[in-house]
């Protein structure tokens, strides 16, 4: 500020730098702690399409994705590249692969929070830059802001929900739900094991947590996109369990239900998210149970959130005989015609 202040024919140019200075901090935090190529895959709108199209704008205006100069490049092809960073590369010493430091999660908070920090200085700047910008220059700091500062909070979801991935064995889930016998012929009184093997994943995840903040204070908006991961995880993958089924009575539906509200009981008393993320994704699907041949037709189109494979499982185990194969090749008709949003 004092430069631009005093050498004001230059106020541009070290505004221009400080922002290139700024997009490479956030490429190299995204690198090195949000990118993973199964995000994208599990339709929840992770990274936003204005979140990517920053780093790709980032990653071909300033960054050399080169090893070595190729001396057959033609002149113009080596001064852009003279313009142009290496790309970054995390230091050897930060370990993102185990699971007592929660894969890292004191060097993530450190890293992505300084970034939103930065960000909010940017903003609490911006109308003393645009008071030294020349008027033809304001479009570039105008996009600077909208393009790059505004979207440096939305790294936060990508780089703690590859945390959230890991934190939970969501698979030993799955694999202990295989061995649910559904079609029990009486009303149960007593949940099944995995929802116990599940709540205590999540009463490690806790102390795990507590743990690293005794090193690094964790934020209380990086805490809760964190237990909002792993609970929206812990949900998907319950239903995902639920579409394994089968064979399952009224009795294992029922079941089902006492499974999942043993499962919110014991899981407010260990987070003070309100309300628990995807309660009605898993609520909803095990309602369907009940529905009806003509009900289930319309039910299909009203729900897009869930996958072919679960909607085909509610079309073949719930209806199950019920139904005549015309009836049931119709509704299975009406899955495969949904358009689905790309997961």
């Amino acid at each position: 500020m004092q430069m631009m202040n005093i050498l004001k024919p230059i106020a541009f140019d070290v505004i221009h730098f400080m922002s290139q200075l700024f997009d490479y901090y956030l490429y190299a935090i995204y690198t090195f702690f949000g990118r993973n190529d199964s995000l994208e895959s599990t339709g929840l709108g992770l990274s936003s399409s204005r979140l990517r199209t920053t780093l790709n704008r980032i990653q071909e205006s300033l960054i050399d994705l080169e090893v070595s100069a190729d001396p057959t490049a033609t002149l113009t092809a080596a001064e852009e590249r003279k313009e142009k960073v290496p790309s970054p590369h995390l230091n050897q010493l930060v370990i993102l692969t185990s699971g007592d430091t929660l894969y890292g999660l004191a060097e993530r908070v450190v890293a992505t929070e300084s970034l939103v920090f930065l960000a909010e200085q940017f903003e609490f700047l911006q109308p003393h830059l645009d008071a030294v910008m020349p008027a033809a220059k304001k479009p570039f700091l105008q996009q600077f802001y909208s393009q790059t500062v505004s979207t440096a909070s939305e790294l936060r979801k990508p780089i703690y929900w590859i945390v959230a991935g890991k934190a939970i064995d969501y698979e030993q889930m799955l694999l202990l739900m295989t061995n649910v016998k559904w079609d029990v012929k009486e009303i149960m009184s007593q949940h099944n094991i995995y929802v116990d093997a599940l709540l205590k994943e999540f009463e490690q995840f806790n102390k795990r947590l507590n743990e690293v903040s005794k090193r690094v204070r964790i934020p209380l908006p990086v805490s809760n996109i964190l237990w909002e991961h792993c609970i929206r995880l812990a949900n998907r993958t319950i239903v995902e369990g639920y579409a394994n089924v089968k064979k399952c009575s009224n009795e294992g539906r029922a079941l089902m239900q006492l499974d999942f509200q043993q499962f919110l009981t014991k899981l407010e008393k260990l987070t003070d998210i309100r309300p628990i993320p995807d309660k009605e994704f898993v609520e909803t699907y095990i309602k369907a149970y009940y529905l009806t041949e003509n009900d289930m037709e319309r039910w299909i189109k009203e729900h897009r959130e869930y996958s072919t494979k679960q909607l085909t499982n509610l079309v073949n185990v719930c209806l199950g005989s019920h139904i005549n194969k015309k009836a049931r090749q119709k509704l299975l008709a009406a899955i495969d015609d949904i358009d689905r949003p790309k997961r």
